[in-house]
């Protein structure tokens, strides 16, 4: 083998022995320096879009090391390095022969008084040079340039690789960093549509039960949003990075319930090979989110019961308790003290699980926020239907959705969103398919603390009298947000008996 294949073959050795670039170069160095007269070594590229020079890697005696030292070009400077007149292999025994040269230097590495670079081209590309320096002025020769003539493509190429694993580690590092804001970003308000209008005193509740580790019960109808404000109690809390499980109790069947929710040993039960994790282990640490608790049969509301008391679960066919550190958050569509007063739930549960009631009005009660509900679904779905922008909605057809009663709350309004955007075809919506709409609801007009409703305001299209109380109640329900009895609820603001309230409620279709 040659003398200048020996060069060669260290040379490249030497650069792809490791993927960090300060490391591979330092290499390069320890080897150059011993045949040629140099007392450094470093890569600069040549940023045309930003008109600069970058330094991103250096080796000496010293060490190697990566940096992102810039300097700024004038045009003339990128001109003169664009045009192609400059050579692939430049001597410079001082460095002010050349204009650029001396500009960049005496502002990186202002000692050195001779110069080698290297030009590093990649796919036609002027990626930038390579320079062998010497704090000694006429260091070099011809001799020392013909050597490293043969070195413009490996240099070219590790030092185009080592870019792109750098590119792409920032890339992760600002992805992460995106991660992280918008896991923070969760804990704001802006992630709950209505948070600062129908939902504004419901998320209050949530703001100050967050950060304690207090059990809470979310009361409200089906479809209304129970299982998002349940998720703004975990993101907002100490627990927002671990576990958060939803178990439908529902959907379980009797017989199952005991092995979903607390787990079962192997040889617990016939097919039962391994041990498994309920839902209880699997939230440890995170949140446990029971919806439609009131569906569970009394023999799991003693179980239950001894969970929220101890913290301990058993799993079937074990003998062992496992600590739990967890919160727990339940949620239900039905009454529960009616409940306990027909037999079908427990006293004694229904006071651990209400240490905290939150109360979701429903959708009727807040309209204000239909609109706002209405665009976030309609952004969920573009991709959805391959929508380069937003379908449009008439006024009148707004002005529909907002009248409209909602008996099935947000989830309805899903379900029609996204029918009248199959239907629509890039027309305007169209909401014609629902049902009949409620009557406008007459401006009320507030004296201090009490409310009016001015019949001089009113047109001379007049409403049942229980449609009007209806609204009356509703309009209660939106001040109080949803809230029937105890301090600052309907019950109170209207001067009426809770139970009284109830009643009527139900008599007109409210409840």
């Amino acid at each position: 083998m040659s003398n200048e294949l020996k060069f060669f073959f260290e040379v490249t050795q030497r650069l792809s022995s490791s993927l960090q670039l300060d490391r591979s170069l330092k290499s390069c160095f320890d080897y150059l320096e011993q045949q040629l007269p140099i007392d450094g070594m470093y890569i600069n590229l040549f940023r045309q879009e930003s008109e600069e020079i970058q330094m991103v890697a250096h080796a000496d005696r010293q060490g190697g090391q990566l940096l992102d030292r810039r300097i700024a070009l004038t045009p003339q400077m990128c001109d003169a390095l664009n045009n192609g007149e400059r050579p692939p292999i430049l001597i410079l025994n001082y460095i002010d022969m050349d204009s650029v040269t001396h500009h960049v230097m005496s502002q990186l590495l202002p000692k050195v008084k001779s110069l080698i670079l290297l030009k590093m081209h990649c796919d036609d590309f002027h990626l930038g040079v390579v320079g062998f320096y010497s704090y000694k002025e006429q260091s070099f020769r011809a001799r020392h340039a013909d050597m490293l003539q043969s070195l413009h493509q490996p240099f070219a190429m590790v030092t185009a690789f080592n870019l792109q694993g750098r590119n792409l580690l920032a890339e992760k590092a600002q992805l992460e960093a995106e991660n992280r804001t918008l896991r923070r970003s969760m804990g704001s308000r802006d992630d709950v549509i209505g948070a600062n209008s129908g939902l504004k005193q419901v998320m209050e509740q949530v703001e100050a039960i967050a950060p304690l580790d207090s059990t809470v019960l979310i009361q409200g109808e089906t479809g209304c949003g129970k299982e998002v404000i349940a998720n703004a109690i975990h993101t907002r809390s100490a627990r927002a990075h671990k576990p958060f499980i939803k178990v439908n109790c529902g959907a379980i069947p009797d017989t199952l319930i005991d092995s979903e929710l607390f787990g079962y040993e192997k040889g617990a039960f016939t097919g039962a090979e391994k041990r498994k994790q309920g839902y209880f282990e699997q939230a440890n640490g995170g949140t446990i989110f029971l919806d439609e608790l009131g569906e569970l049969p009394l023999s799991a509301q003693v179980r239950l019961l001894r969970v929220l008391q101890s913290r301990t679960i058993v799993r079937v066919g074990g003998v062992e308790p496992v600590e739990l550190d967890i919160r727990i958050v339940a949620a239900t569509h039905r009454d529960l003290q009616e409940m306990m007063k027909e037999g079908t739930f427990r006293e004694d549960l229904w006071y651990r699980l209400s240490v905290f009631p939150i109360a979701i009005p429903p959708l009727r009660h807040r309209r204000q926020d239909v609109p706002l509900l209405v665009h976030h679904l309609l952004e969920q779905f573009l991709g959805r239907f391959n929508l380069d922008r937003l379908p449009s909605i008439a006024p009148e057809q707004l002005a529909k959705l907002q009248n409209y009663n909602w008996p099935g709350n947000v989830r309805e309004l899903v379900n029609a969103v996204e029918r009248a955007m199959i239907q629509s075809r890039g027309a305007p919506l169209q909401f014609d398919f629902l049902g009949p709409v409620e009557v406008a609801e007459s401006l009320p007009m507030t004296s201090n603390q009490t409310i009016v409703i001015d019949p001089s305001r009113a047109t001379d299209q007049l409403v049942s009298l229980d449609m009007m109380t209806a609204k009356y109640i509703e309009h209660a329900l939106r001040v109080t947000g949803g809230k029937i009895h105890g301090q600052g609820g309907a019950a109170e603001k209207l001067d009426i008996h809770p139970n009284t309230l109830r009643s009527r409620m139900k008599k007109l279709g409210i409840l």
